[in-house]
């Protein structure tokens, strides 16, 4: 497969999970079928009790957007991230109030402190230990570390940590966040897909060595636990609903990433498939849809994703998706 397809891939499979899971966040799958009379397999305006209310087919919200400022920093940067190329990410999404306002608590709080702007006194995070930064924020932006570091996952690892440390400085978050950016790294690179999801336990355990200690389930053992449903055999939707019900497919890292691997390997990579399964497992379905499309559109390529849907998302959101492939295959590939 060409190499560009790959980069196309999973810039688009990321950008489709995002903008098809926008009209399922919040929602259990229940929800989802009574409210779309079945499943939903299609780009859609964005419904009015959504984030995304009257919003055009195909815009995505702050989990794509952020992963392609992020992608335009690491450009910028040649290559070579630091913790300028990450702030200078941040700072430029956060001047597009169209996403901005989709932020969490955790990235804004972030944003604010790069800016010099003090942030409030809130119990809540001193009582809960920061335990509640431990969210899915970092590993929904960050598969460009991955592209950028095709077949190198201890590079997209060092990375991502640096890329994710302004925002997530804490364990959970920053191991949930090397898994997806080594299991890209490895698809990048035209890794099987057992390879790809042994990259992602790499990264998980890699991730953990970083950040302050918080005290929540480990990502790598939940992860373990979403392998262990996916090799049930039970069909794509049963083992949709158990990963769910089980594991959780929420903001917290614990719940999303492991998640994320549960159904990369039910749907065998297909990119179709898992970002299906990410958009109706429920909960934060945007998050989900974004990292499983990220991941296996780098396996499969963007051939797999209808043609439409690249015009009908940059289009949304004045983004030239094509042009930033073009440029990481030159900057990264060549």
């Amino acid at each position: 497969m060409e190499k560009y397809q790959r980069i196309l891939g999973s810039f688009l499979g990321a950008a489709m999970g995002d903008a098809m899971g926008a009209n399922t966040e919040c929602r259990t799958p229940e929800m989802i079928v009574e409210r779309f009379g079945g499943y939903l397999e299609d780009l859609r305006p964005g419904e009015e009790d959504t984030f995304v209310p009257g919003c055009a087919r195909g815009f995505v919200t702050d989990d794509f957007s952020l992963a392609y400022f992020t992608a335009k920093s690491i450009l910028e940067s040649g290559g070579n991230v630091t913790a300028d190329t990450a702030q200078k990410a941040l700072l430029e999404w956060a001047g597009h109030p169209e996403y901005y306002c989709l932020a969490g608590p955790t990235t804004r709080a972030a944003v604010d402190r790069i800016k010099g702007i003090s942030e409030p006194d809130k119990a809540l995070w001193k009582l809960a230990c920061d335990n509640a930064k431990a969210t899915n924020g970092a590993a929904m932006k960050i598969f460009p570390a991955g592209l950028a570091n095709p077949g190198n996952l201890e590079k997209a690892v060092s990375d991502a940590v640096t890329l994710c440390l302004p925002t997530h400085n804490n364990c959970a978050s920053l191991s949930a966040a090397c898994a997806i950016a080594a299991a890209v790294s490895c698809a990048a690179g035209g890794g099987n897909l057992n390879q790809i999801i042994e990259a992602g336990f790499y990264g998980v355990r890699e991730g953990a060595k970083y950040g302050k200690t918080v005290s929540v389930a480990s990502v790598e053992r939940r992860m373990e636990l979403a392998m262990e449903i996916a090799e049930k055999k039970l069909g794509w939707e049963k083992t949709m609903l158990e990963l769910g019900s089980v594991i959780g497919s929420g903001l917290a890292a614990n719940e999303a990433v492991p998640c994320v691997f549960g159904i990369l390997a039910t749907a065998d990579g297909d990119v179709m498939q898992a970002v299906k399964m990410g958009v109706n497992i429920g909960n934060d379905t945007d998050t989900v849809a974004t990292m499983a499309g990220a991941i296996t559109g780098a396996f499969c390529g963007a051939d797999l994703i209808p043609e439409e849907y690249l015009e009908l998302i940059e289009k949304a959101n004045h983004m030239d998706i094509k042009e930033m492939a073009r440029q990481f295959e030159k900057e990264f590939y060549l």
